[in-house]
């Protein structure tokens, strides 16, 4: 084998070190630096989609606390809302049971009314009535001495 021999170490070690100078220059001089920048234009892309999210995450966070404001002076304003329609509610109620009270006492005045005047109407109709039945029961029973107006004037003396 011709690697083998001694009189071409010489060679094989200058051919190695030549080759292995070239190689390390060509690596050195141009496929670490583009690999370096390509690396670089990663990071610099990954800092920038960083900063985006970041500035992302501050909008974000911002109108979430823009929308709990929101949504608290929304549940504070209805609060509000409902407890000003209660209180109208309430006063409206308050109101029409005035009214219908007043409503139902003039009624019930009203028909207390009525039954007073039913109540003189049907005694003087009970009087008539009983006066005509003293009168029919005196003139069957034939006693000429008790008249009419004996019979009238007893039945005013008991009201």
């Amino acid at each position: 084998m011709p690697q083998l021999e001694i009189s071409t170490y010489l060679t094989q070690i200058f051919w190695v070190i030549t080759t292995f100078v070239i190689f390390w220059m060509i690596m050195d001089h141009i496929i670490i630096p583009k690999i370096s920048e390509t690396i670089e234009a990663r990071k610099r892309k990954y800092d920038d989609f960083i900063m985006k999210a970041e500035e992302i995450n501050k909008k974000a966070l911002a109108t979430l606390e823009r929308y709990e404001e929101t949504l608290a002076a929304a549940k504070l304003k209805a609060s509000e809302q409902i407890k000003a329609n209660e209180e109208d509610l309430r006063k409206m109620i308050e109101d029409r049971e005035a009214e219908i009270n007043q409503q139902l006492k003039s009624k019930i005045a009203e028909h207390e009314e009525k039954l007073v005047k039913d109540k003189v109407e049907t005694m003087s109709r009970i009087e008539e009535l009983s006066e005509i039945a003293a009168t029919a029961i005196i003139k069957q029973l034939d006693l000429k001495t008790i008249t009419e107006a004996d019979i009238k004037e007893v039945s005013k003396q008991k009201e």
